[in-house]
């Protein structure tokens, strides 16, 4: 049995991850982190899990989460996670990461990209990029994963075959996302507001999406070219 904890497990990612490791026989989620919901039962926040789990929330501990995990997710915003995961693996923990901090393995990208100097450049080049069709073999002997986002790992899968075959022009590659509600998160916002959204097609980050950086990277990686893309996403009336 491993014992698996969540830190940020009130959003919709961490509301997923309880759902999907709380089905599994071999995982005893012991752990599931909240400052704004801690003390209160995680099927307050996720009904759906309320005939399956009685666990609480609780506030971030690396002490608690240390004692308590053998793995931890990390299903907090951009930015958060970057000082915690050299924190978590101090103490021996497996950590998969789900924001951004970790997935690029050029600290410029982060500056160009994610307008900040990234700290940690040496765990940039020791956390293996989460997509498991990609490198399954490195996945397994990680103590550090960065998981994809989701524009890439849709883009990644569908480039992939045609890039490593040589049957598109890697350098005018054009992509046209469609972005559901959900896509922004659990908070509220005007963007993911119903009447904002409804019979709408709204593009955003036009040519200059985040998700590019990773793309690119990894699309270099296994064709050896100059890849160049184009990205676009477009927010839908879907969730």
């Amino acid at each position: 049995m491993v014992n698996v904890g969540i830190v940020g497990a009130s959003g919709y990612t961490g509301g997923e991850l309880l759902r999907l490791l709380l089905s599994r026989q071999d995982i005893s989620v012991t752990l599931a982190t909240s400052r704004k919901h801690n003390g209160e039962y995680v099927f307050r926040v996720h009904p759906n899990l309320k005939s399956i789990t009685t666990l609480k929330f609780s506030n971030p501990s690396i002490d608690n989460i240390a004692k308590s995990c053998d793995y931890v997710f990390l299903a907090v915003p951009h930015g958060s996670a970057v000082n915690l995961v050299p924190k978590l693996l101090e103490v021996g923990l497996k950590v998969i990461d789900l924001s951004a901090d970790f997935r690029l393995k050029d600290p410029k990208d982060y500056e160009k990209w994610y307008k900040f100097k990234h700290p940690f450049p040496d765990l940039l080049e020791k956390a293996v990029y989460g997509l498991p069709e990609l490198h399954f073999d490195e996945i397994r002997k990680a103590s550090l994963v960065a998981n994809p986002g989701c524009t890439s790992t849709a883009t990644i899968l569908s480039l992939a075959p045609l890039v490593k075959n040589n049957l598109i022009d890697a350098e005018r590659i054009i992509v046209d996302v469609k972005i559901g509600s959900s896509g922004v998160g659990g908070s509220p916002s005007i963007f993911s507001h119903h009447p904002e959204r409804t019979y709408v097609v709204r593009p955003y980050q036009v040519a200059s999406h985040r998700h590019t950086a990773e793309v690119e990277q990894e699309l270099k990686r296994i064709s050896n070219k100059n890849v160049k893309i184009g990205m676009t996403p477009h927010a839908v009336d879907i969730v």
